[in-house]
């Protein structure tokens, strides 16, 4: 059974975790942050698939973006939601091949956001695109 869409995930999720030790609020996961804590949540924002290589048997190129949102409280500056969108960009450089079950992942360009206020959280969103070539279905 072909998985690409869950590969690509898993790819980009395996990054994420290498990156350290902050909790991470993972999507249809119950996650109920403290007050005080930094922490990350991740959306695989996948975009078009369409066929890279000719004829039938020609490659699909799947891309998207994967979005990490960085949570800090609210009131506090925005140093330590700044360090950490900073430290999420550097890990996920541009050109890095991500490998999960024989998908390879190409990291693009990375982009963040200057940071809103939601409630009682200030979040920096910090967009990583992406790219796969795999075999078609």
């Amino acid at each position: 059974m072909s998985t690409p869409f869950l590969n690509i995930s898993s790819a980009l999720d395996q990054k994420l975790l290498s990156l350290g030790s902050d909790p991470i609020a993972w999507q249809n996961v119950s996650f109920v942050p403290t007050s005080a804590e930094v922490y990350l949540r991740p959306t695989n924002l996948a975009g078009a698939t369409r066929q890279a290589g000719l004829g039938n048997n020609g490659i699909d190129e799947y891309t998207g973006i994967y979005q990490v949102d960085v949570f800090a409280t609210a009131g506090n500056g925005r140093n330590s939601a700044e360090a950490k969108a900073d430290a999420v960009a550097n890990h996920f450089k541009r050109g890095t091949d991500l490998v999960y079950n024989d998908v390879t992942v190409r990291l693009g360009n990375v982009s963040r956001t200057s940071g809103t206020t939601e409630e009682d959280r200030f979040v920096i969103s910090v967009s990583i695109n992406y790219m796969a070539h795999v075999a078609p279905r």
